[in-house]
């Protein structure tokens, strides 16, 4: 600053009034152009350390995420960091691994760098109820988005049991009986945040349950019993959740491959239709179908969730749910920035809902890569 001020001839004061904002308008507009220009050009930087000594106060909100790769959870960080910044805040963003010790080692840069609040977007089960604990206690207020509901910490997600619920009803009103539900184990360790039954999970059951028989099965043992599980049910119709490797969803190491390419490879009967978790794991069940000769929908319907572009090419047409990503984001900052404001202030859940999108791959008209018919 000091050298600001004596390149623009004025005092090292009227440098840090003029940068720091609060007191620019005390200042003609020559003087004020002037110093920001040189700031420019010096690439001067200020010191967020000494703000937050000096002001009390980071204005600084971390966002911790995991899963980038993966094309809903990107579109989320991206909401989020717009939202923040509509709001006058900075943030930093946590690319989290989803191996314990990284979140140990993230919690503790995000404490000692004192941000005001965290946002964890799409929270995995590394991620426990001690770890929010910890930042609560550190006085940092903390608002998770998508993921499973918490006395402990506000969440802001979409209604991923009523989506998928739609989903399971569209596919039986279609005239599938046997259904399969593709996803890893969810974790039962006790103080996990996702030791709760997950939504999608639910959604499926509730639909089949409604209108007939329910079963989960690892997936060695569907692949065992496979003849008689597919079986034409005796009532309505027939749920399989099929539970599969988690740590293969973990790497993101084509777990829906591996498992279809089992299921095809010995010419077993086929169920009705396949659910995936989301679209990133339909389009491996499409590549699987492709290299074996399986038509999708006439030998075999397939939905997907999120929505992701890929899926919406008409050469896939994924049937899927959309999430309303940008609600979620904004309604989470200002959950968050109220929780700054009022410390204390009551946890809550809040539940956006999804929009089915039906394509394709269940049968839907075939349109636009861009379309979808209602």
């Amino acid at each position: 600053m000091q050298v600001i001020a004596d390149r623009a001839g004025v005092s090292r004061v009227t440098v840090s009034h003029i940068l720091g904002g609060k007191f620019a308008a005390r200042y003609k507009e020559a003087t004020r152009e002037r110093v920001q220009q040189l700031a420019q050009e010096l690439n001067y930087r200020p010191n967020r350390a000494a703000q937050t000594i000096k002001n009390g106060r980071s204005n600084l909100i971390a966002i911790v995420h995991f899963g980038a790769g993966i094309e809903a959870a990107y579109k989320t960080n991206h909401a989020l960091a717009h939202a923040i910044t509509e709001k006058g805040f900075d943030y930093f963003a946590l690319d989290m691994n989803w191996y314990g010790n990284n979140v140990d080692r993230a919690l503790s840069e995000i404490i000692r760098i004192r941000v005001e609040g965290v946002i964890i977007s799409h929270i995995q089960p590394v991620f426990t109820e001690k770890h929010i604990r910890e930042l609560q206690d550190s006085g940092i207020p903390v608002v998770g988005v998508n993921g499973q509901p918490s006395v402990n910490f506000s969440l802001i997600c979409d209604d991923a049991a009523g989506a998928t619920r739609q989903l399971t009803e569209h596919l039986i009103k279609g005239g599938k009986r046997t259904i399969l539900y593709l996803s890893p184990m969810i974790s039962r360790e006790p103080g996990n945040l996702n030791s709760r039954p997950e939504g999608r999970i639910q959604g499926f059951s509730q639909a089949i349950k409604r209108q007939g028989e329910y079963f989960t099965v690892s997936e060695d043992e569907f692949l065992k019993r496979c003849r008689e599980l597919l079986h034409n049910p005796k009532k309505g119709v027939k749920g399989i959740h099929v539970v599969q490797d988690t740590e293969l969803y973990s790497k993101v190491d084509k777990p829906v491959y591996r498992f279809c390419s089992r299921l095809f490879a010995e010419k077993r009967r086929l169920p009705d239709a396949i659910m995936c978790r989301n679209d990133f794991y339909a389009i491996e069940l499409f590549a699987t179908a492709m290299e074996y000769g399986i038509r999708i929908p006439e030998d075999l319907a397939v939905t997907g969730y999120d929505n992701d572009q890929l899926g919406s090419f008409a050469a896939f047409g994924v049937t899927t749910a959309e999430q309303n990503t940008q609600e979620m984001c904004t309604t989470a900052v200002d959950v968050l920035l109220k929780q700054i404001a009022c410390p204390g202030s009551a946890y809550r859940t809040v539940t956006i809902p999804s929009k089915l999108i039906i394509r394709t791959s269940c049968g839907g008209k075939r349109t636009p890569s861009t379309g979808a018919v209602p």
